[in-house]
């Protein structure tokens, strides 16, 4: 192309020099190798803002030198058949084309559109359907009615962070460039004809697979287990045994170059597409990719188990593929995009192409997002690839179409360790408007599309491939469930996916593509609950454990924790091995509940019966019979056995009540008390025992001491306390007792007036020792000699009862010489061990 006017010059207004700020460097799909080219040097009359203090002010120039895309651009409308392409290049050198004497405005009403081609000497090319707010037009403009010595001023009210260095191939490019600055300034919505391109291969390479597998269940990208994890093939596996793995998806992909081969759809709708016509246009960096519309349907869905070429996500369930034949021009592109998707209504839409602007940011982005509504309202998801600059687009720069709200933006992440690639494009942020997803960087396609007989396959990188794959996932949702909207696959597709370990640079969405889990999700597919330990109408006793042993399944085949639980006694652990002590008594409905990575919960239940065994029990003291004066403490020693527990019943579920004639005078839990001496008045006692609903009672009588006489006081001193004694065997075991008495009438009372009598369960009674002069009413055991008991060493021996621990109650009486007795006791355990 001649430059007209200038073949080099630099526009400069007031004391900064004039810079526009559109970067054209394209995104998305593949990677393409070759370094940018070289930034020719600024002349040296090139003037810089006096006092400016960046290093590199605001500048514009003409440089005749930057290349011209040769692209061919289609026809729009009976006037727009002459259209030419310009170029212009951004402070980091790489150039971008756009068609020179157009422009994309956004109008209120016809006056609107009246008045701006009356500006500029327009001719309205085509239009969009209007809608509710206004309409959008291809305008062909005079550009010489613009000036670029405005160009400055109205860039700095309409974009003041605009910054850097930026070069033109022409006037007209720059005169372009001065009016859409102009409009701005006034508020009105323009955006430039950018060219978009499709994305290039990574590096310009490609690795082969020579032993690619059939079974697509061992792929890196498609198998489960390793680190992507994408789970393709089992969510297949799962979508065939619900009777969902059958063909209903539309899904249309608007690229170049299209090649029939038996790896595509059954039924393909060719829309303004050709087969065998290769893309017109190269991709990133001049990259040839004459069959990038055939690789990136490939990578979405591929059939699968045909013995041929690779395989996509969506391949068993797309029903017919709508081939869209891209433009070069923005404008284009996204006209024959809505067009096709009004005529057809498919269910997914593939972009694997984009544009980075810096120049008219905020009405690109409205446009766009206008745009991508129309197309989204059609019923489709639209997915995105992210590009393939290795950059994070959450910064100044304006990625379309993958920054609209509309659209799923889809990074790529390598195969081996499913961090993002190198290559991809990321995002810092995690909100819709950035890298929302990651899909596999690199998949396997056809060696050579151009000619298909030849069944080879290699792999190709790119997010152009991570894009379709990502909606070939979707396509399985839609499958799995037909009634869900557009927003809700999306949503599924984000709430289901892997989290994490994407690499430290990445701070937005962490998110990684999870096909068997999204299609889990849409299917309400539940874990898997079995119960192996108790069984149903099992009985047990209380007190006795309770094994809890069960399995729960994911969609996945990974196991997951359970927690159980009782509807009579609540929480009872978790884990799928594990136990608990004891239940309560009556039927228990025992659950086991399994919640899975979706939130999809399920459970088993038994039922079985807690029985509790009635206990026993039995008083050892006071002993049957007793009486005694008044003003004595009496000792209150229980016995129980609970048969569900093998041992006592618990303290808390015993208690003592103690009567004297109707009067409740004292009352106590435990299995061990003290009756008070300040209680024990003279009159008839009834003690009652209870230990887990048995109950027994005694009887025993307290009487006054005759007028003017005084009982005595016995006192045992050895042993201080209880004594705990154990044994493995039955027979007897020492015991050591001394006690003192004494009397206000006597004084101290002799060891011979003395007698220890042990008391043990089921009514057994014991003398240990009884003195010489205790009275009887007749001789005991023939003794006739004298006999202290003082002090003494008695045996005492386990008896057999319902628990392990025999408790004896050992009392001292001690008698004066009037014959009143005064009492003392204690007590002696002894533990029956198990050899």
């Amino acid at each position: 192309m001649t430059p007209t006017r200038s073949a080099r010059r630099l526009f400069t207004a007031g004391r900064r020099t004039l810079t526009t700020a559109v970067v054209a460097a394209l995104v998305g799909g593949l990677v393409a190798p070759g370094a940018a080219d070289a930034v020719p040097t600024a002349p040296a009359s090139r003037t810089e803002a006096p006092g400016s203090t960046n290093e590199e002010p605001l500048a514009f120039e003409i440089d005749p030198g930057l290349p011209v895309p040769r692209l061919p651009l289609d026809p729009v409308g009976r006037l727009g058949t002459n259209r030419e392409v310009g170029v212009l290049a951004g402070p980091d050198g790489s150039p971008a084309g756009l068609v020179l004497d157009e422009v994309l405005v956004r109008t209120a009403d016809q006056a609107g559109l009246d008045a701006f081609l009356t500006r500029w000497g327009g001719q309205l090319l085509d239009s969009f359907p209007a809608d509710g707010q206004g309409q959008d037009h291809l305008v062909r403009v005079d550009v010489d009615r613009a000036d670029p010595a405005n160009l400055v001023a109205d860039l700095r009210a309409a974009e003041p962070d605009q910054s850097g260095r930026y070069r033109v191939g022409d006037e007209r490019a720059l005169r372009l460039l001065a009016l859409a600055a102009a409009e701005w300034r006034a508020g009105t919505e323009l955006v430039l004809d950018w060219l978009v391109e499709p994305a290039g291969i990574a590096d310009g390479k490609v690795f082969e697979a020579p032993n690619i597998k059939k079974n697509v269940f061992d792929w890196s990208y498609m198998g489960s287990g390793n680190p992507m994890d994408t789970g393709v093939a089992k969510a297949w596996q799962l979508l065939q045994a619900k009777g969902k793995l059958t063909r209903q998806v539309k899904y249309l992909v608007l690229d170049g170059g299209f090649q029939t081969n038996p790896d595509l759809p059954a039924k393909v709708t060719l829309y303004t597409a050709e087969w065998g016509k290769p893309n017109p246009s190269n991709c990133t960096n001049d990259t040839p990719c004459p069959w990038h519309a055939t690789d990136v349907a490939l990578a979405g869905m591929g059939q699968v188990d045909n013995g041929y070429g690779a395989a996509g996500p969506a391949g068993p369930v797309v029903d017919e593929l709508v081939a869209v034949r891209n433009g070069n021009d923005y404008w284009t592109k996204l006209r024959r995009l809505e067009k096709a998707a009004e005529a057809t209504r498919p269910d997914v839409v593939n972009l694997s192409f984009g544009r980075d602007v810096t120049l008219g940011k905020a009405h690109a982005r409205t446009w766009t997002d206008r745009r991508m509504k129309h197309v989204r309202d059609t019923g489709a998801l639209i997915v995105s690839s992210s590009g393939n600059n290795g950059r994070n687009i959450d910064g100044d720069t304006l990625y379309v179409p993958c920054e609209s709200v509309h659209v799923m933006c889809v990074g790529g992440v390598n195969t081996w360790d499913a961090t993002v690639a190198d290559k991809s494009n990321y995002g810092t942020s995690d909100v819709t408007t950035s890298v929302e997803i990651y899909g596999p960087m690199c998949v396997q396609l056809l060696r050579d599309p151009a000619q298909p007989g030849v069944n080879e396959a290699e792999a190709r990188c790119g997010t152009s491939f991570a894009a379709p794959f990502v909606g070939g996932v979707a396509a399985l949702v839609m499958a799995a469930n037909p009634d869900l909207t557009s927003a809700q696959v999306r949503d599924i597709l984000n709430e289901t996916a892997h989290v994490g370990e994407l690499g430290w640079h990445v701070t937005g969405s962490q998110r990684r593509i999870n096909a068997l889990a999204a299609v889990a999700k849409a299917l309400g597919v539940k874990p898997s609950v079995s119960i192996s330990m108790p069984h149903t109408k099992q009985q047990f006793t209380v007190g006795q454990s309770v094994d809890l042993w069960g399995t729960a399944i994911d969609f996945g085949g990974k196991d997951l924790p359970l927690t159980w639980t009782s509807n009579l006694d609540g929480p009872l652990g978790t884990g799928s091995m594990t136990f608990v002590p004891s239940l309560s008594a009556g039927t228990h409905v025992i659950t086991a509940k399994a919640t899975d990575s979706l939130g999809q919960t399920a459970s088993a239940t038994v039922t079985v019966t807690v029985v509790d065994s009635p206990a026993t029990a039995a008083i050892i003291s006071p002993p049957a019979g007793l009486s005694l004066v008044a003003g004595q403490p009496v000792s209150l020693v229980g016995i129980s056995a609970d048969p569900d527990t093998s041992g006592p019943v618990p303290d808390a579920q015993t208690s003592w009540t103690v009567r004297r004639g109707n009067e409740v005078v004292f009352q106590k839990s435990g299995h061990q008390a003290v009756l008070p001496a300040g209680t024990v008045v003279p009159g008839p006692y009834t003690v009652t025992f209870t230990a887990g609903g048995a109950v027994v009672q005694r009887a025993f009588l307290v009487t006054a001491a005759p007028a003017g006489q005084t009982r005595p006081t016995a006192t045992i001193t050895k042993p201080a306390s209880t004594v705990k004694l154990s044994t493995v065997h039955a027979a007897p075991l020492p015991v050591a007792f001394t006690g003192t008495g004494a009397d206000a009438e006597d004084g101290a009372v002799a060891g011979t007036r003395y007698r220890w009598t042990a008391y043990g369960d089921g009514g057994v009674k014991k003398v240990l020792c009884q003195g010489s002069a205790v009275p009887t009413g007749g001789p005991i055991d023939d003794i006739v000699l004298p006999k202290s008991c003082a002090n003494l060493t008695g045996e005492l021996a386990p008896l057999a009862s319902a628990t392990t621990v025999t408790t004896w109650s050992v009392w001292l009486e001690v008698f004066d010489s009037t014959g009143l007795v005064g009492v003392d006791s204690t007590l002696v355990e002894i533990e029956q061990l198990t050899p």
